[in-house]
C-alpha cells in the first residue's frame, strides 16, 4: 500500500505540472460564461459549452496518462523503478489512479458550476407497450428472399431474421390528416408530473398548419390536450396533476385533426413515442452525470498510459490523439445493418474491427448523458453499473495487461 499510494502522488504531480491546469481554467470558463440558465434564450449554447469542456478534459486526461509512462522511457528510469521492491501491477495502477485524480477534482468543479443553474429533474421514460410483433413480417420477407434466391450467404437464419426485424422497427410511420394512432403505457408508480411526447424529427414541411390532438385515458377519466406550437424537435403535453391512478395503464390516442395535408408527420413508434414520469432529483441526475464523465476520463487515461508503456512521448501524444478520434468516430458512427455487413469478406471485417473499436464506449454514446441531463431524463444507476462492469473496468484491466507486458523493452534491459 505505500508503494501504491508513493506512485499515486507521483502521478498526481506529474498531471498537475503538465497541461491539467491549462486545461481546467479553460473547461471552467467555458461552463461559466458558455452556460445559460435553464429558462435563458441562449439555451442553445449550454449543450456545445459542456460538449467543449468535455472533449477537452478528454484530451488532457490522454495526454497526461501518456507523460506518466513514456517520461520515465525517455528518460531511462523504467529500469531504475523496477529494481525497487514494486510490483508493475502497483507501479501501473498508482499512476493511473494518481493521474484520475486531478481530473476526478476538475469533474466535480464542473459538476458544481452546472449546480448553480437550475437543471430539470430526471425523470423516467417509458416507451408503449402492446406494438404488433414484427417477426411474422420479417419471416414473411425472408422467404419472398429465399424463393428469389436472394438470400446473402454467410449469415444464420436467426441473424438474418433480427436483422430484419431491426430494420422494420427502425422503419418511420406516417400520421394522416384525419388519422388516429392509439398507444398503452404501463402505469406509473412514482409521483410527479407526467409527460407524453414525441420525439425525433416527425414534422415534414408546413408544421404551422398541423394540428394534433392527444386524448389520455386512465381509470375511466378522459382529456383531450392540444399543444400549442409544434417544433421541429417534435412536442410533449403534460397531462393534469392526478390524472394518472397508481397502478392504473394509461392510453394515448394521437389524432391529426388537421385536413389539408399541407405537411407529413414520421416517426418510429418503438422509438419517439414515449411517456415521461416523475424520477430522480436534479441534483441525483447531475451526479450520474458526473460520473459518466468520469468513467470517460478513466477510459481516457487508461489508454494514455498503455501507450506511454509502448512508445516514446511524441509517439504516445500522436497515436493517442489518432486513438482518441478513431474511437469517437466508431462511437458515433450509425450502426449498419446485418444485410449489409456481410455482403463480402471486407465488409465483414471491417464492421468486425470497428465494433472491437467501439465496443468500450457504445454504452457510454447510447446513454447520451448530456442530452439526459439538459433534457429532463433520469441516468440510472443500474444502466451506470452495466456500464462499469461491462465496459471500464474491462478496458482499465486490458490496458493494466497490456503496460506490464510493455512496460521495459530490450533497451531499458
Amino acid at each position: 500500500m505505500r508503494a501504491l499510494w508513493a506512485e499515486l502522488t507521483l502521478g498526481w504531480r506529474r498531471a498537475v505540472r503538465g497541461p491539467f491546469l491549462a486545461a481546467l481554467t479553460v473547461a471552467l470558463a467555458l461552463c461559466l460564461l458558455a452556460l445559460p440558465g435553464r429558462d435563458d434564450p441562449g439555451l442553445t449554447r449550454t449543450g456545445f459549452g459542456v460538449s467543449l469542456a468535455w472533449c477537452l478534459l478528454l484530451v488532457s486526461a490522454l495526454w497526461c496518462g501518456g507523460t506518466a509512462y513514456a517520461l520515465d522511457r525517455d528518460r531511462r528510469r523504467l529500469t531504475l523503478a523496477f529494481t525497487k521492491p514494486i510490483r508493475r501491477w502497483t507501479l501501473w495502477w498508482g499512476r493511473f489512479l494518481g493521474t484520475l485524480a486531478p481530473f476526478a477534482a476538475a469533474v466535480a468543479a464542473v459538476g458544481l458550476c452546472l449546480a448553480i443553474r437550475p437543471l430539470p429533474e430526471g425523470r423516467a421514460v417509458a416507451a408503449p407497450v402492446g406494438l404488433p410483433d414484427l417477426t411474422p413480417q420479417a419471416q414473411a420477407w425472408l422467404d419472398g428472399l429465399r424463393e428469389q434466391g436472394q438470400l446473402p450467404k454467410g449469415a444464420s437464419e436467426a441473424r438474418l431474421l433480427r436483422a430484419v426485424r431491426e430494420t422494420f422497427e427502425k422503419r418511420p410511420v406516417a400520421l394522416e390528416p384525419g388519422q388516429a394512432k392509439t398507444y398503452r403505457f404501463p402505469a406509473v408508480d412514482r409521483p410527479g408530473p407526467v409527460t407524453f411526447r414525441l420525439s425525433g424529427r416527425p414534422f415534414l414541411g408546413a408544421r404551422e398548419a398541423i394540428r394534433l390532438a392527444v386524448t389520455a385515458e386512465c381509470d375511466g377519466k378522459r382529456v383531450t390536450l392540444r399543444p400549442d406550437r409544434l417544433r421541429d424537435y417534435g412536442f410533449a403535453v403534460d397531462l393534469p396533476a392526478g390524472f394518472a391512478a397508481p397502478g392504473k395503464p394509461l392510453t394515448f390516442t394521437l389524432t391529426r385533426e388537421d385536413a389539408e395535408g399541407a405537411g407529413t408527420v414520421l416517426y418510429r413508434e418503438r422509438a419517439d413515442v414515449a411517456l415521461l414520469s416523475g424520477g430522480q432529483g436534479p441534483a441525483a441526475n447531475l451526479a450520474a452525470f458526473c460520473l459518466t464523465a468520469l468513467l470517460t476520463v478513466a477510459m481516457a487515461v487508461a489508454l494514455g498510459l498503455a501507450l506511454g508503456c509502448a512508445f516514446s512521448l511524441p509517439v504516445t501524444l500522436f497515436t493517442g490523439s489518432l486513438a482518441l478520434l478513431a474511437v469517437a468516430a466508431a462511437a458515433l458512427s450509425p450502426e449498419t445493418f446485418v444485410l449489409d455487413e456481410i455482403r463480402s469478406v471486407w465488409t465483414r471485417v471491417g464492421t468486425a474491427v470497428s465494433a472491437c473499436v467501439a465496443w468500450p464506449f457504445r454504452g457510454l454514446v447510447a446513454l447520451n448523458p448530456l442530452r439526459c441531463l439538459l433534457d429532463g431524463e433520469a441516468i440510472g444507476a443500474a444502466a451506470l453499473l452495466r456500464i462499469f462492469l461491462t465496459a471500464v473496468l474491462p478496458w482499465c484491466v486490458a490496458c493494466s495487461l497490456a503496460a506490464t507486458l510493455t512496460s521495459v523493452t530490450d533497451e531499458d534491459r
